[in-house]
């Protein structure tokens, strides 16, 4: 690695302006003693987030000199081994020497190209000169990984597409600044932009893309480089029909209880495979970050990992681009979307675990949030509530999971209604699904 280079990326990128940044809602320590490591899908926010983690340094009046950012992306540094790392720290202090023995920080994106990071990242560490904070890809820069490879040293948080919060904050509307949004007349735009948010996701780049067209084309981009590409390369998949066709199942049921065993008597009429090659692949698409399996609550461990799970998908465009679409799509889409609300929480709070429930009369609730030893709430999703009948049966499915798992806070989210409701005592709140994600 040349020197001269680098310490001319390092001047470059510290005399780089910031690009605009939208907030995002994620609680990330600065001062932290550990490694701090950002994974998730590629085109989630990363890199931006690492801009904003620079910016407050910035506003804290700290010398600009004390950090520096780099793009393993960049074509001057590749190929990268772990060695080069200490050079790039080597050529750090060479252009600010006066800064050696303090503490800096170094913000280092991509750290997935870099063969062997670990072991240049432990060493950078262990000298105490600077805070680190890493990004990487999930299909390269997997979460359990990095706790393996850093060796207690690191703190990961997982980075997802921008929440609907986050989503209307980037057109313009802040809902934690706004607190009478819900009342004035901007509640009308909201509830447009979340007929957007249902059809193209909220990946940063399809979200601020204004051609309808165009969203959709980097989507479809998405599919096919950063999940299906670097799946097949990570994993040195051969049989990639199946990887396809697997994705299209996955994407076209979310919300579905599904079974590995129906799923590989289904392929193997057209697709030479063994049902452990089928258990594998869906577990590599858990891994990418494309799809989250649910498990069922049960207060037998035993039993969690013995039950069917439920599928969804990492953003609703993805699913718009590659599923088959069919007239049940708005109870899919609104069901991934609190799902995916409901996930962007757990991130924010590790306490936090979510479940569906199905109790031994199949009458099924869609979530369970489990915060230590407690239940803390009960979700159930449905698009509307207006046959008397469906409401009877969702209700009932939820007072029910509510006085066998001993919780209280019950919940109904659907697209419109809204209330309150008593039935023995117990009180069952219904939210329309614009409001309940802006809380």
């Amino acid at each position: 690695m040349d020197k001269e280079t680098v310490k001319q990326i390092i001047r470059e990128n510290q005399e780089f302006p910031l690009p605009p940044l939208v907030e995002r809602d994620v609680e990330i320590p600065l001062d932290s003693s550990k490694i701090i490591t950002l994974s998730g899908p590629r085109r989630s926010g990363k890199t931006f987030l690492l801009y904003s983690f620079m910016k407050k340094i910035v506003q804290a009046k700290i010398n600009p000199e004390k950090m520096f950012y780099i793009s393993f992306d960049d074509p001057r540094l590749l190929p990268c081994t772990a060695s080069d790392l200490q050079t790039i720290s080597e050529c750090y202090f060479e252009l600010y020497p006066h800064l050696y023995g303090k503490m800096n920080y170094a913000f280092l994106d991509e750290i997935q190209n870099v063969k062997d990071w670990e072991l240049g990242i432990r060493r950078i560490y262990d000298t105490g000169n600077f805070r680190l904070f890493l990004t990487g890809s999930s299909s390269k820069f997997l979460s359990k990984e990095i706790a393996t490879n850093l060796r207690g040293r690191a703190l990961n948080f997982e980075i997802l597409p921008f929440s609907f919060k986050e989503f209307i904050r980037a057109k313009g509307i802040d809902a934690s600044v706004d607190k009478n949004l819900v009342y004035s007349s901007k509640r009308f735009g909201v509830k447009k932009m979340l007929a957007e948010y249902f059809e193209t996701g909220s990946f940063p780049e399809v979200a601020l893309e204004k051609s309808e067209n165009l969203k959709v084309r980097i989507l479809k981009e998405y599919l096919n480089t950063m999940f299906f590409r670097d799946m097949i390369e990570r994993y040195r998949i051969r049989n990639e029909a199946v990887i396809r066709e697997l994705i299209k199942y996955f994407s076209t049921n979310v919300g579905n209880v599904f079974s590995q065993n129906n799923i590989w008597k289904w392929l193997k009429q057209t697709h030479p495979l063994t049902k452990k090659t089928l258990i594998h692949y869906s577990a590599y698409l858990e891994d990418i970050g494309l799809f989250f399996f649910l498990r069922r609550f049960s207060f037998s461990v035993k039993e969690q990992l013995q039950t069917k799970r439920k599928v969804y998908i990492v953003d609703n465009g993805l699913r718009s681009a590659f599923g088959f679409r069919f007239s049940e799509d708005r109870g899919r889409i609104l069901e991934n979307t609190v799902f995916l609300e409901l996930k962007q929480r757990q991130n924010r709070n590790p306490f936090s675990e979510i479940f569906y429930y199905q109790d031994h009369e199949k009458r099924e609730v869609d979530f369970v949030i489990k915060e230590r030893n407690r239940i803390k709430n009960l979700v159930q999703v449905y698009t509307s509530l207006q046959n008397f009948e469906t409401k009877k049966r969702e209700v009932n499915s939820l007072f029910s999971a509510g006085k066998n798992l001993k919780c209280s806070n019950l919940t109904v989210i659907t697209f419109e209604e809204e209330g309150e409701e008593k039935i023995q005592g117990k009180k069952i709140i219904f939210k329309p699904v614009w409001k309940w994600l802006m809380e």
